[in-house]
């Protein structure tokens, strides 16, 4: 029962060592080449979305960089610093039909009055205002010019107040006479980022403004919401950075993990934000896991078959040398199993098994024969106190006799 308990133990061994010293090696090498490769990877990707949201920023300081230009030439021009409202008309007209971005236009005078309105969706004969209250336009007057006030216009879309100053260059020095005012459509800005980040794909980006106002998102559906906003985890990290750009992850509330960089757009305070999910930052590095975990299969498969073959040829002429001694246990000299004398240390073990099997069969023929001897004497023994028993017997019976003779004589 021992040996039949020990079967096959020095195979599992061996198959163990050959998948120790195989696997080991290359899971560690595989471990820190994932690792190496995720690291690189995060490194890269951050890299890249912090390019891509810089440059954006500086798409997004273009666009409405355009627009200010665009009235500030207008304001400049002689003709409609005259604030003569006819002529002033014709280059509204223009804007309009030029910059389909712009929503509405307005001329206020130097004491805040409208003197003039129009608008894509305005009336004919829209009502005029009183706006010298405003931010716009206190700030238009006093540093020349005034971009800020992000809304929704009609409740959806986002939209941009700039305005500039009308500047009377006759008058010496050149004074202030009044304040040209827009509202820009920022649609363009959604439209961009949609094309560049696609809903179909995995990475996103927004444009906000630090109260948390969305200005642009590349899923249009996210941006025309009234109340359009970033999640409070993010936006919370954002918008407390004291860089102008940078990156990092970004773990969320439910769990969830993003890659995100940012990049402040100069002059206006806003904030470009590009995200991707973990997941997909690191699916090369999931990929080279997966393939380096089909190796490993690989390996072992090859280890297990490799091993077993080792196995079997190691333990082959030991099973012999067993079932040989189990054979000389039971006294079976002359049926011994053929064993193949290898040159090595097995081979060696099967010679001096073979010598061993000759000198205890030369043994244990003198023990047969001196007990064969031994049981030779001991009948011839047995039969000497046999005869000599039979002797006494008879010399017993015949002393007996005499002294019933003499009795009887007496």
């Amino acid at each position: 029962m021992a040996s039949s308990s020990r079967r096959g133990k020095l195979a599992y061994k061996i198959l163990f060592w050959f998948l120790l010293i195989s696997l080991a090696p290359m899971g560690v090498v595989g471990y820190h080449l994932v690792n190496i490769s995720q690291a690189s990877l995060r490194k890269e990707t951050l890299a890249m979305q912090e390019s891509l949201a810089v440059g954006f920023a500086d798409t997004a300081y273009k666009y409405v960089a355009t627009f200010r230009n665009v009235l500030a030439e207008t304001a400049a021009l002689e003709d409609f610093a005259s604030m003569a409202a006819a002529k002033q008309q014709q280059y509204l007209n223009r804007i309009m039909q030029v910059h389909l971005a712009v929503l509405e236009l307005s001329v206020l005078n130097v004491q805040g009055s409208e003197t003039l309105r129009t608008g894509r969706f305005l009336a004919a004969n829209p009502e005029m205002r009183k706006l010298d209250g405003e931010e716009f336009f206190t700030a238009a007057m006093a540093r020349g010019q005034y971009v800020g006030k992000l809304e929704r216009f009609q409740g959806l879309y986002p939209a941009l107040t700039v305005a500039v100053a009308v500047v009377d260059s006759k008058q010496q020095p050149p004074k202030p006479v009044g304040v040209l005012t827009a509202k820009i459509s920022l649609n363009g800005l959604s439209t961009m980022l949609s094309m560049e980040f696609p809903p179909t794909g995995k990475s996103a980006a927004a444009v906000v403004s630090p109260d948390g106002f969305l200005i642009a998102h590349s899923d249009l559906k996210e941006v025309y919401r009234p109340d359009a906003r970033l999640s409070d985890d993010v936006l919370k990290i954002i918008t407390t950075q004291s860089n102008e750009k940078g990156g990092g992850e970004i773990v969320l509330s439910d769990g969830g993990r993003l890659l995100g960089a940012y990049s402040d757009v100069k002059d206006l305070g806003w904030v470009v934000y590009v995200q991707q999910p973990v997941e997909t930052a690191y699916q090369a590095a999931a990929e080279m896991k997966a393939q380096i975990l089909r190796v490993l299969i690989w390996v072992v498969l090859f280890t297990i078959l490799l091993s077993l073959a080792v196995a079997g040829h190691i333990t082959q002429p030991i099973r012999q040398l067993r079932e040989a001694a189990d054979r000389l246990g039971r006294g079976q000299f002359e049926d011994l199993p053929e064993m193949v004398a290898t040159n090595d240390e097995i081979g060696d073990l099967a010679q001096t098994f073979l010598g061993m099997s000759e000198s205890l069969k030369e043994k244990t023929g003198e023990l047969i024969h001196a007990k064969q001897e031994l049981e030779k004497f001991t009948k011839f023994l047995e039969k000497r106190v046999d005869a000599r028993t039979r002797e006494l017997k008879a010399a017993q019976d015949e002393l007996i006799k005499k002294e019933r003779l003499a009795a009887i004589g007496q």
